[in-house]
């Protein structure tokens, strides 16, 4: 889940999975596969950033339910940079 905060000042959590679309027109609306949607304060770079780290401390998360808590960190880079390159993503997304 990703947190953020709707146009009215409350919190709320959003499962990453559900996001069909994000637009700002001029204010964040974030799409949900079931049609509803919500106004955001946060911006589109904000909520995309948020979906990202969600589903990196997925993959981590896997990784070590795999591999074990001490597996080594290089392998995990590995695994990512390879994942990156086969969906196109540039290597600078990977922080290289």
């Amino acid at each position: 889940m990703i947190g953020l905060t709707c146009r009215s000042g409350e919190s709320c959590r959003i499962d990453p999975t559900a996001i069909q679309r994000v637009e700002s027109t001029p204010d964040t609306v974030v799409f949900l596969v079931d049609g509803t949607h919500v106004s955001v304060a946060e911006t589109v770079e904000q909520v995309a950033l948020r979906v990202r780290d969600a589903r990196a401390g997925d993959i981590v998360s896997c990784y070590e339910l795999d591999r074990g808590v001490t597996a080594d960190p290089r392998a995990l880079h590995d695994m990512l940079s390879e994942i990156a390159e086969t969906r196109g993503c540039p290597a600078t997304a990977l922080g290289r």
